[in-house]
């Protein structure tokens, strides 16, 4: 009887084992196929400026997690490993185009604002000042022309890169060692201005010197700019609020100063679905950075004045805002004019742009476009 039982309890003993053993090959047929064909993909993401200016930091906190999460959601076959190259690192403000195309980095922010030359088309915004300053309606429109002009689109193809989306910041305002109360006390004064936005300080009858926003806080310790005519992200991020204590609001506009693009020669080794991770992601990157822009604006406003009490935040009057915009040179008409003689089809890019803002309910002070 003894014997019996016991041979009982054996049994039992190894039908447990049996069982467990079987649950756990099954555990492992159906996790260990799916584990082993995951594949990692190595991407070097990088940015001329730092990780303290919103743009770029959204990147590293946005645009890198949200893609290897919607990866994971579409079944986990893909992840991507990063190596980040922010700050400079990689590239410096003036070679931030080829260094995506030549894949220096695989996919980054390139300032579009200092490539002229090789995306003048891109530049359109930059040449229709005090049109809007919601980033939001802007980089949707530049998306749509990206997307939607073949010569908008094939100057970045141009370049060996893959076009992603538009960075358009917060409104264009100022940044002084003296207070502004009309045009006039701007000009004769050495202003910093990145780019084409040296149209605008010209405009106002001041002097612009071409230069990139992490060298303002050196530039006006050193007495060789005066002010700046910047965005309040750069005037924080860069600390230059500590050598210019005069933040005048004019809201000069915003426009598509840069663009995250994609070296087309990786692109082209990535499977579909991580390329249309990558571009979804990239147009929502979009999306929430406008919306976080015009939230945090005054919020970084009061920021700038808690850190220094000195800066004293003023509005310029609207009758010296449209006076500036009304009266200076029509630049729009001589971006046209230059870019139709070189072959560029400005004329019809300007006019889709201006086009595409009014049908978002922007009414522009001037009208850029009026008899082109």
């Amino acid at each position: 009887m003894e014997k019996i039982k016991s041979s009982q309890k054996s049994g039992q003993r190894l039908k447990v084992r049996l069982t467990a053993g079987a649950a756990l090959a099954a555990l492992t047929f159906a996790v260990t196929p799916a584990a082993q064909a995951q594949t990692k993909i190595d991407l070097t993401i990088g940015s001329s400026h730092p990780i303290v200016l919103p743009w770029i930091k959204l990147m590293k906190e946005y645009f890198q997690p949200e893609i290897n999460k919607r990866l994971a959601e579409r079944g986990n076959k893909y992840q991507i490993n990063w190596t980040e190259a922010y700050g400079g690192t990689l590239y410096k403000a003036n070679a931030t185009l080829t260094s995506i195309g030549d894949g220096i980095a695989d996919v980054g922010w390139v300032f579009s604002s200092l490539e002229g030359s090789r995306l003048p088309l891109a530049q359109v915004g930059n040449y229709t000042p005090g049109t809007t300053g919601n980033p939001e309606i802007v980089m949707e429109v530049v998306n749509q022309l990206t997307d939607t002009m073949p010569a908008v689109k094939k100057e970045w193809d141009k370049a060996n890169v893959v076009y992603l989306t538009s960075t358009a910041m917060d409104t264009l305002d100022l940044l002084t060692k003296f207070p502004v109360k009309s045009t006039d006390d701007f000009k004769g004064k050495k202003i910093a201005a990145g780019g084409t936005i040296g149209v605008l300080v010209k405009g106002a009858g001041a002097t612009p010197v071409n230069m990139a926003a992490p060298a303002f806080y050196n530039g006006l310790s050193t007495g060789l700019i005066e002010g700046a005519v910047t965005i309040t992200t750069v005037m924080l991020g860069t600390k230059a609020y500590e050598k210019a204590q005069y933040l005048t609001k004019v809201d000069l506009g915003t426009f598509s100063a840069g663009a995250l693009a994609f070296n087309k020669d990786k692109w082209k080794t990535l499977p579909k679905d991580v390329q249309d991770v990558v571009m979804e992601v990239s147009r929502d990157y979009s999306k929430v950075f406008g919306k976080n822009t015009n939230k945090m604006l005054p919020v970084w406003r009061s920021i700038i004045q808690k850190k220094n009490p000195d800066v004293v935040v003023s509005d310029l009057p609207d009758s010296e805002r449209t006076k500036w915009l009304m009266t200076m040179d029509n630049v729009a008409k001589q971006w046209v004019e230059s870019g139709e003689a070189k072959g560029v089809p400005a004329r019809a890019v300007l006019k889709a742009y201006m086009k595409a803002l009014r049908d978002r309910g922007v009414k522009p002070t001037r009208n850029w476009d009026e008899g082109l």
